[in-house]
């Protein structure tokens, strides 16, 4: 693997990157702006930190943000619970998702943020770590990170992968750089067929691929967040609640126009808001202010009265209790050109979804919803508008949507024994 390592793409990478990481830093200030901790623990950035002995051989996972660790959480507990006597180490990019890392596994585990994948610092960081399998969610490919991970005999593995046709265009534009890192990995585990002959056609070796599904699928809701629902459920009686989950800028402005004009017709409606980043939390507030609607934020610990129209979810970790709790759920992402994020969530308690049509991310599970005619389609605020007051008004549609959704969601569970099962291989024949 050495040979790939000085590949000419790979050495005008390295040249490009300590170029802008002078702006990579600069893209950490004005994050902190926001939220401040983007100017702590630095040293990590550059693997400057001291990293016990004790945690050298973990099997590293190495989750993005949230989404990526909620959907390898059931998959981190299997390797906890299996083997207590192996250290496991997490890494991610942001304080988000680090701050939720550490409430969900404390000490259990080790965590840090993923350095700067410059050639040094990645080489100081592996050798510190040392670990004995580096796990990768989704298409979280850093070249100097798989490279010189199998340089080091590491075995790379990526799994819950998915790769859309817009992705796999961009990564065949830049085979140049890319092709010898997707070459490189030792497991690649598709969620889908489709998915599949995409990492094909961008690099990866027929022998690395594997269809071992989403391990979104395998959702587990930890019994004290269904105390949570059932806690809320109680509060709020027979409220109908409208989730909208994981909102971008550009959404919300939507979402409340259209809350307003169903308030006339079902004034009982609890909306919650929950924006997807935890930076847009006071921008969403603010637009809340303007609204003339009645708010409370979860970070306030305000009780919701019978008064309150609006939650404002400014909490993290907890989208699965407001997916749970709802009546209907739109999926946020997808009035706008971001494309989607994943409705799996809802459709594991059943509840009716409503999305965009922007859902590029996520189009095969979207595809089978749309194919057994369990999802409604929304275009923007007034069309928000109708499906929500459809869905409220004819309750029998809203749960055989549910229904529908739900039969879906069990029909692809396993994923994560099948994923466990092909990461033991790795490190038993390492």
């Amino acid at each position: 693997m050495q040979s790939s390592i000085s590949t000419t793409g790979v050495r005008v990478y390295n040249v490009l990157l300590y170029l802008f990481t002078p702006l990579i830093m600069l893209y950490f200030g004005w994050q902190s702006r926001k939220n401040p901790e983007y100017r702590g623990r630095m040293g990590e950035r550059f693997a400057r930190q001291r990293i016990p002995r004790e945690v050298e051989g973990a099997v590293l996972f190495h989750c993005v943000s949230v989404g990526e660790f909620m959907a390898a959480r059931p998959l981190i507990e299997r390797f906890l619970q299996e083997g207590p006597d192996r250290p496991v180490a997490i890494t991610c990019m942001t304080p988000t998702a680090s701050a939720l890392v550490r409430k969900v596994f404390g000490d259990k585990v080790y965590h840090c943020y993923l350095p700067l994948d410059l050639p040094g610092v990645m080489k100081r960081f592996l050798d510190a770590l040392k670990p004995r399998a580096l796990v990768i969610l989704e298409t979280e490919l850093w070249p100097n990170l798989v490279l010189q991970s199998r340089a080091k005999n590491i075995p790379v593995a990526l799994v819950n992968g998915r790769m859309s046709a817009q992705s796999a265009r961009g990564y065949i534009r830049l085979a140049w750089l890319f092709r010898p890192v997707w070459e490189a990995l030792t497991y690649c585990g598709a969620q889908t067929e489709t998915a599949a002959t995409r990492f094909l056609d961008v690099g990866v070796r027929p022998t690395a691929l594997d269809v071992a599904g989403n391990l979104k699928f395998d959702i587990h809701v930890p019994a004290q967040t269904r105390d949570e629902v059932n806690d809320f459920k109680t509060l709020l009686g027979k409220r109908p609640v409208i989730t909208a989950g994981s909102t971008h800028e550009g959404e919300e402005t939507q979402i409340l126009d259209a809350f307003t004009q169903l308030l006339p017709s079902k004034p009982n409606t609890l909306l919650i808001l929950v924006p997807r980043h935890q930076e847009r939390f006071d921008d969403v507030a603010r637009k809340l202010d303007a609204s003339g609607l009645r708010y409370v934020r979860r970070s306030s610990g305000r009780p919701i009265t019978a008064d309150t129209q609006v939650l404002l979810a400014d909490s993290m970790g907890e989208l699965l209790i407001w997916y749970g709790l709802a009546t209907v759920a739109f999926i946020g992402g997808s009035l706008i050109e971001r494309g989607g994020h994943n409705p799996l969530e809802p459709m594991a308690f059943g509840v009716p979804v409503v999305s965009g049509r922007h859902v590029f991310n996520f189009a095969e599970v979207f595809q089978q919803l749309d194919q057994r005619q369990a999802v409604r389609w929304v275009e923007d605020a007034d069309s928000l508008y109708a499906t929500l007051s459809g869905l409220l008004t004819t309750i029998e549609t809203a749960q055989r949507l549910g229904a529908q959704a739900q039969q879906i969601f069990a029909q692809h569970r396993g994923a994560t024994a099948r994923t466990k099962s092909r990461i033991e291989q790795l490190i038993s024949h390492n």
